[in-house]
C-alpha cells in the first residue's frame, strides 16, 4: 500500500465516475446546478486522506515490520534483528572487512577477513579470525584466534610475516554495519531511522537524504497525479468512450508515477538531493491547476 497508493486512488477514482457516467449521474448533477470542480475536490479530498495513511503506514508500521518483511519465511517470528553476512565493507582507514555471519544483537561476527591496504589500494596485511566480539571501550573488534600475515620486502625478495593479533580498531561496529545493510529497504525505514543511519555511517553521496526528501515529494506527486488525471473522467457528454478516457488517465498516472521514482532515487547531475527530489513536484504542480482550471463544467 505505501509505495501503490497512487495507483489505488487513481483506480478508485476511476471505477466510480465510470460508474456514474454510465448511470448518468454526472448529468444529474450538472443538471442540479453543481459543478463537476465540487466532485473532483470530494475526490482529491479522499485522495488526501489515502495519503495521510500512506505517511502514517510508513512512519509506524512498516519500520516495525522491515526487518522480518526481509526475511526467509522461517525465520520471520524469530524476535531480534537476523543475523547477516557482511560483503567486503570498507572503513574509514581503507580497510576491507569480511565477516560470513554478523550478529548485531550480541555484537558478534564469524569467520572474520580484513584487508589492509596501502596507499596505492593493494592489501599489505591480511587479518583472521574465527570469530569476534565487538568492544565499545576501544571502538574495535577483541579477535578469538585472530591472525595477521603481512609482507616486507627483503634480500631475498617479498617476505611474509605471520603473528598472532588480539584486537582491530575499526570505525566499523555492528550498529554502522546494521545501518549500512539498512540501505538496501531505506523506504521502509521511518524518517527518525533514516536520520540515524546517517550519522551512523549511511551514505555520503545523499542518497539517504533523497529517500527522506523523496517521501514527502511523492506524497505531494501523488496529489496532483489525481488532480492531473481525474479530469479525464469527469466527462459532461454521455458519448464520450470512458474506455478510452481510462486508457489515457492509467498511462498518464503510471507515466508521471515512475519518472517521479526515478527522479527521487537517481542523482541528477549536480543537484542537491532536497532540489532533486522535489523537482518533479515544481513540474507537475502547475498541469495539475491547469487541468482543474480548464475542466469544462
Amino acid at each position: 500500500y505505501a509505495f501503490m497508493v497512487g495507483l489505488v486512488g487513481v483506480a478508485a477514482a476511476g471505477f466510480t465516475l465510470v460508474q456514474m457516467h454510465r448511470s448518468r449521474e454526472l448529468v444529474a448533477i450538472m443538471a442540479a446546478g453543481i459543478p463537476l470542480h465540487r466532485i473532483a475536490a470530494a475526490i482529491i479530498a479522499a485522495q488526501v486522506g489515502l495519503v495521510l495513511l500512506q505517511l502514517v503506514d510508513q512512519e509506524l508500521i512498516l519500520p516495525r515490520l522491515a526487518t522480518k518483511l526481509n526475511r526467509v519465511h522461517d525465520r520471520v517470528l524469530q524476535p531480534g534483528v537476523e543475523t547477516f553476512e557482511v560483503p567486503l565493507a570498507r572503513d574509514v582507514d581503507g580497510a576491507l572487512m569480511f565477516a560470513a555471519s554478523m550478529d548485531p544483537n550480541t555484537g558478534t561476527a564469524s569467520s572474520l577477513l580484513v584487508l589492509r591496504r596501502g596507499e596505492n589500494g593493494v592489501a599489505e596485511e591480511r587479518i583472521t579470525a574465527p570469530s569476534a566480539i565487538w568492544d565499545e571501550a576501544i571502538e574495535g573488534w577483541r579477535l578469538e584466534g585472530g591472525r595477521v600475515v603481512g609482507t616486507r620486502t627483503g634480500d631475498d625478495g617479498r617476505i611474509a610475516l605471520r603473528s598472532e593479533v588480539d584486537v582491530w580498531e575499526t570505525d566499523l561496529s555492528p550498529r554502522k554495519l546494521l545501518a549500512r545493510r539498512s540501505q538496501n529497504f531505506a523506504q521502509m525505514l521511518s524518517i527518525g531511522q533514516l536520520r540515524s543511519m546517517r550519522g551512523d555511517g549511511g551514505e555520503s553521496d545523499g542518497g539517504l537524504d533523497r529517500v527522506i526528501f523523496g517521501r514527502f515529494s511523492g506524497a505531494l506527486v501523488n496529489l496532483l497525479v489525481m488532480a492531473i488525471v481525474v479530469p479525464f473522467f469527469l466527462e459532461r457528454t454521455a458519448a464520450v468512450n470512458m474506455l478510452a478516457q481510462s486508457m489515457k488517465a492509467a498511462a498518464v498516472a503510471i507515466g508521471i508515477l515512475v519518472g517521479t521514482l526515478a527522479a527521487t532515487t537517481v542523482t541528477i547531475g549536480d543537484l542537491p538531493p532536497g532540489v532533486g527530489a522535489f523537482l518533479p513536484v515544481a513540474l507537475l504542480l502547475p498541469i495539475a491547476f491547469g487541468r482543474l482550471a480548464y475542466l469544462r463544467s
